[in-house]
């Protein structure tokens, strides 16, 4: 019997196979690995043919990869390549990973994320603290303070159409290791969606890049 994570698989690996002028050096596989193949690149009318939320994924310096949106339950959307690593996302953050090797395993006062609560709304606090777990690196449980600080309106080019986003940067601190770092958010200036993000997964660990191709149609 085949499940939907199957028929998810099936449709990375055809959308990239059938690629194989656009993407050259992936047209002999069917399976999206993060680890050692060049970027995927894939055309908008191959997105468009795909009935599933789609995006690009680029885990620090490893090639982009290809996923697809295979459960959204609860305000939490799960992303997955064609060989099943998983990225969850919030509210356009990136609240859980699995199969990066320093995987995000839990954060916490989620329902109070600036994100969530609509940062376009002049009335949402810019000011958020919460706590995250990884998998392997002894930091989890330390208090995270962010602060958010509106950028202008940027043109970001998704599927080589230019889209006039709405930036804000969202600074980091971790008082107790005296450490902090940016993270990045591009929000559609009518739904107030995150549409693309550069996120640290924690201190001194890799950036995440996320790029919603295709959205979820709630």
């Amino acid at each position: 019997m085949i499940n939907k994570w199957h028929l998810i698989s099936l449709f990375i690996a055809t959308s990239v196979t059938g690629c194989a002028d656009y993407t050259k050096t992936v047209g002999d596989t069917v399976k999206l690995a993060v680890i050692g193949q060049p970027d995927v690149e894939i055309p908008a009318q191959k997105i468009a043919q795909i009935p599933y939320a789609t995006a690009y994924l680029k885990m620090g310096k490893a090639p982009r990869a290809f996923v697809v949106l295979a459960f959204a339950e609860n305000g939490n959307m799960k992303w997955v390549s064609a060989d099943k690593h998983m990225l969850v996302t919030r509210a356009g953050r990136v609240i859980k990973t699995v199969g990066f090797g320093e995987d995000i395993c839990y954060q916490d006062n989620l329902e109070h994320d600036p994100l969530a609560s609509g940062l376009l709304n002049i009335t949402t606090p810019v000011k958020w603290q919460h706590r995250v777990e990884w998998s392997r690196v002894y930091r989890s449980g330390y208090e995270l303070l962010s602060e958010f600080q509106a950028k202008g309106i940027e043109i970001v080019t998704i599927l080589d159409k230019p889209r006039s986003l709405q930036r804000f940067d969202e600074k980091v601190s971790i008082p107790a290791l005296d450490i902090s770092y940016t993270n990045q958010f591009w929000l559609d200036p009518l739904s107030g969606k995150v549409v693309q993000s550069y996120q640290y997964m924690g201190p001194n660990l890799a950036v995440v890049q996320f790029t919603v191709l295709k959205p979820y149609a709630e």
